[in-house]
């Protein structure tokens, strides 16, 4: 200010200028005004946080996880099957939207019940991801529900797996190669397919093995094609009694063979993706499928499969030696074999056997059955086992499976639970003993049977047609007593269900069949010719037509 040239400006603002007074309270008000809005924004986060902070997540997300977890590892270990589980994804997926609904309704009532000053009081919140997870669960529900949960024909409508792989490489060319060579007496047949299917037949009548190659190239050049069929070529080599044939390996491409050769030779077929038909051959068999159908007929001596591919199927008739499944395989097919019958492994679809005439053994992971001979029929599926005709001693240990063993013959011995037990015993009659849990027992014994029971059900009833015992105590129903002379023992234990033992007429079991022959009987001689000679002089009778010398 001392510098500056008077007249010097005052120091202070204009007194009475009531227009700087004016602009000097609107700042103070816009002032004021800003501080208040920035701490309600303050406040606003304050409690916006708070309110997070204290809201409970909702337990939608844990739910579908462990549902879907369960459902996976039940599937991994066949517990559930891929199809079945389809069938009912296709048809009942919009339960999962109800279930979920339901949860998240049941979460807000919940949350209302709660009194203002809970540190919870607060409602559930559901994140992005449950809901996203929901639209992933939703879609093959939808494209299940289109294809009527039939996954068989979506699968064939567009399928890519290790079987048909070579298909998207690209064209088709298809090209055949024979191939024959003398097969010695007493040599064996071992078959090395990587890709393609296996029949075998045993009908050479010429000494020699004759192979049919159908070779299949998927590329999209000629020359290409041209090369890898040729080499493709198979390879037959001889070492000691084995003569081996082997296809290379090449990728892109796939043989079928068809191969004949003298039916006493035994044969060791292994095919990696391929099915595979060996019939009428009067030696052993062995065969190892990873990816195809196994089906063998008509074979005079023992059978050893292994099936690695739970979506493949097995089929054995008229095997006159043993004969033994391993591994894990969908429907399985067994008629008609003398030998005795074993399959260890898991199988995912429906098991038949009919007229075995020697033990069989089926063992997975949840079932162990056994029985001596099976004169009728035998069908396992999912919730089922029913036997027809079978011979004891017979030994059923399983779980939840609606059991029932007609006219069966020998002692009986069956352990299971949740599901039925049925029984009808034929003449012989065994000792019988059924133990099971949370399922009814009914017993069917001949008319006139010698025999004595001991059956005991809680929290159930029991009823019979014979003269026996009944008692009740403390939810505890007891049917004891002798039958006739007695001999044969039923014991019989249950909880939670009804036990009956009645009477019925029931054949014994016919005779086992004949063995199985591969070679038709020989056709019987023709009788000689009739003599063309003629004499009219009459022939003396015999010594026996005269009667005795006197």
């Amino acid at each position: 200010m001392a510098g500056a040239p008077p007249p010097y400006p005052p120091p202070y603002p204009p007194q009475g200028d009531w227009k700087y007074q004016r602009r000097v309270m609107r700042e103070q008000a816009k002032a004021q005004r800003d501080i208040s809005r920035e701490h309600w924004k303050a406040y606003r986060d304050q409690q916006r946080f708070q309110a997070r902070g204290t809201r409970s997540s909702s337990i939608l997300g844990p739910i579908l996880l462990i549902t879907v977890g369960v459902i996976f590892l039940l599937l991994r270990i066949g517990r559930l099957d891929y199809t079945d589980v389809g069938i009912w994804y296709g048809r009942w997926w919009p339960m999962l939207l109800l279930a979920g609904g339901i949860v998240l309704l049941a979460e807000w009532i919940f949350d209302r019940s709660r009194p203002a000053d809970h540190p919870y009081a607060n409602r559930s919140r559901i994140g992005g991801g449950v809901i996203f997870l929901l639209f992933l669960l939703c879609i093959p529900g939808i494209i299940l529900s289109a294809s009527h949960g039939d996954l068989h024909s979506l699968a064939h409508g567009f399928s890519i797996n290790d079987d048909n792989m070579e298909e998207f490489m690209g064209d088709r060319h298809e090209s055949d190669q024979p191939l024959d060579q003398a097969f010695p007496a007493g040599t064996s047949l071992s078959v090395n397919n990587p890709h393609g299917d296996v029949y075998v037949t045993g009908t050479s009548e010429d000494g020699q093995i004759h192979v049919g190659v159908h070779k299949q190239v998927f590329t999209r050049s000629d020359s290409d094609a041209a090369d890898k069929a040729s080499r493709l070529s198979p390879t037959l080599t001889t070492s000691g009694l084995v003569m081996s044939l082997n296809v290379p390996n090449l990728d892109g491409a796939r043989a079928d063979l068809t191969i004949t050769l003298p039916n006493t030779a035994g044969a060791t077929v292994t095919a990696d993706h391929g099915n595979v038909h060996v019939n009428t051959l009067k030696a052993p068999v062995t065969i190892t499928s990873n990816h195809g159908d196994v089906e063998v007929n008509a074979i005079g001596g023992s059978v050893i499969a292994h099936i690695n591919n739970r979506g493949s199927s097995f089929d054995a008739r008229g095997v006159t030696g043993s004969l033994t499944l391993e591994g894990n395989c969908r429907d399985t097919d067994i008629a008609d074999v003398h030998g005795a019958v074993s399959l260890n492994g898991d199988f995912f679809g429906k098991t038949h056997f009919e007229h075995i005439g020697s033990s069989v053994r089926f063992h997975t992971s949840r079932t162990d059955f056994q029985l001596a001979r099976l004169d009728g029929e035998v069908d396992i599926t999912r919730g089922d086992l029913t036997a027809d005709q079978i011979q004891g001693p017979v030994s059923l240990s399983a779980r939840s499976y609606n059991v029932t063993l007609d006219r069966v013959a020998g002692d009986v011995s069956v352990t299971t639970s949740d599901g039925s037990v049925d029984v009808t015993a034929a003449p012989p009659m065994g000792n019988l003993t059924i133990q099971n849990r949370n399922g009814e027992v009914n017993v069917t014994v001949p008319e006139h049977a010698n025999f004595a029971v001991q059956a005991e059900t809680r929290e159930g009833e029991v009823e019979t047609d014979f003269p026996l015992q009944h008692s009740d105590d403390d939810k505890v129903s007891k049917l004891t007593g002798t039958v006739g002379t007695g001999g044969s023992l039923i014991r019989i234990n249950t909880t939670q269900n009804d036990i009956s033992v009645k009477k019925g007429i029931v054949a014994p079991l016919p005779p086992p069949a004949p063995p199985i022959t591969l070679t038709p009987p020989a056709a019987p001689e023709s009788p000689a010719a009739p003599s063309t000679r003629h004499s009219t002089k009459p022939r003396p009778p015999s010594a026996e037509a005269a009667g005795p010398v006197i």
